[in-house]
């Protein structure tokens, strides 16, 4: 059985392109796409890769495949077996922009997080939970490194996003609801391990009958709205409390929030940032809200250059690493304090938190990688289809 792998220019392209290189077992083609195909080259996509069909054609959040469903529609006519990997919100593209929901025949979806499985299966999506990675060939502890600063966060302010998210409507309309958002935002600072989408569908008399915006959009605005704010804040309040002793790897627009020389917009993922991971003591990860249980990609890469990571407090934590005890490969905070008192603590405890970034990479090597990604997506399909 061949492999098509659809490349879009998208988030994990060259990951996946290097673990389907190293693969001995299944020939594998790239086809280079645009990440929104128009509908009409759907046509023109399947009489090009024709001849290699039938195949498990791989994708990225539906990248490379029409809003429409044509392309879909075509290669499950052929008995091909459509395998996507949902990186983000899987139902944001339908839910926002309409896009039609692809063929289900022989089509198995992974999602990176947990939480979605339920709700995807429950609207006839054959879906599977599986967390995001790294590439050793990306993320190394060669070679020595000397520390260069004490505390450091690497992501992006997502502000552009959020103009682009919010149309002039729209954000008239969420204004009216400025009280429910700071009401989200405040208690997932409380716990991070609250789910604002599942609390907004169980309280409907909070806002149902208040706004005309349809309710699965509404949830999503109001998630990704107080999702924003919490991480805008959490790190404004880490750079006013650590001043110069902090760094921002972002974009420019941390400068709106925080003191310009706190922002790095030096830091490029294939080139430098495991580097400056490796050279900071402390690295802080913040998920999304939108990432309730698992893992961001941080947290593999951060682990496999051998550097420290403090991170949010998720349920998939313990399953997945040791997060306490003398094996700890893990350390988690659940509020901001704890954040802090555990900054100071492992900023003092030099040989205790090397331990704990030296036993977080083996793990990752071991159990985290890409290659282990593949394997995994192969295994499912053997199981699903006898492939």
């Amino acid at each position: 059985m061949n492999l098509i792998f659809f490349s879009a220019h998208t988030f994990l392209v060259k990951e996946i392109i290097n673990a389907l290189s190293r693969r001995r077992d299944i020939p594998s083609t790239v086809v280079e796409l645009p990440e929104r195909l128009p509908a009409e080259a759907a046509a023109d996509v399947f009489e090009h890769i024709k001849p290699r069909l039938p195949a498990i054609v791989l994708s990225i959040n539906n990248a490379g495949y029409d809003y429409e469903g044509a392309l879909s529609d075509l290669l499950a006519s052929s008995g091909s077996y459509a395998v996507n990997w949902f990186t983000d919100h899987p139902f944001y593209e339908e839910v926002r922009w309409g896009r039609r929901r692809p063929n289900p025949r022989n089509r198995l979806d992974f999602v990176t997080e947990n939480a979605f499985v339920g709700p995807m299966n429950a609207a006839g999506i054959n879906a599977r939970f599986l967390p995001l990675a790294t590439d050793p060939a990306y993320f190394s502890a060669d070679g020595a490194m000397e520390y260069a600063r004490d505390i450091a966060f690497v992501g992006n302010s997502s502000l552009e996003f959020m103009d682009a998210l919010f149309t002039d409507d729209l954000s008239r309309e969420l204004e009216r609801f400025a009280g429910l958002i700071n009401r989200c935002k405040d208690r997932y600072c409380a716990d991070p391990r609250f789910d604002i989408a599942a609390w907004l569908r169980a309280n409907p008399a909070q806002w149902r009958d208040q706004t005309t915006v349809a309710a699965d959009l509404f949830v999503f605005l109001i998630e990704w709205m107080a999702g924003y704010l919490y991480r805008r804040d959490f790190i404004v309040a880490v750079s006013r409390r650590y001043g110069k002793r902090f760094t921002c790897f972002g974009d420019i627009y941390w400068t709106r929030f925080i003191t310009d020389s706190h922002v790095s917009t030096d830091a490029c993922y294939y080139t430098n940032l495991c580097a400056y991971y490796r050279s900071t003591r402390i690295n802080l990860n913040l998920n999304r809200i939108q990432v309730p249980t698992s893992f961001t990609q941080r947290i593999f890469d951060c682990k496999a250059a051998g550097a420290f990571l403090l991170t949010e407090k998720r349920a998939l934590n313990s399953r997945f690493f040791i997060v306490d005890g003398p094996q700890r490969e893990f350390v988690e905070f659940g509020s901001m304090d704890e954040c802090a008192r555990l900054i100071d603590y492992y900023l003092a405890h030099d040989e205790e938190r090397e331990c704990i970034a030296r036993a977080g990479r083996e793990r990752v090597l071991r159990e985290h990688t890409y290659d282990c990604r593949i394997d995994a997506m192969l295994r499912a399909c053997k199981e699903a289809w006898g492939i």
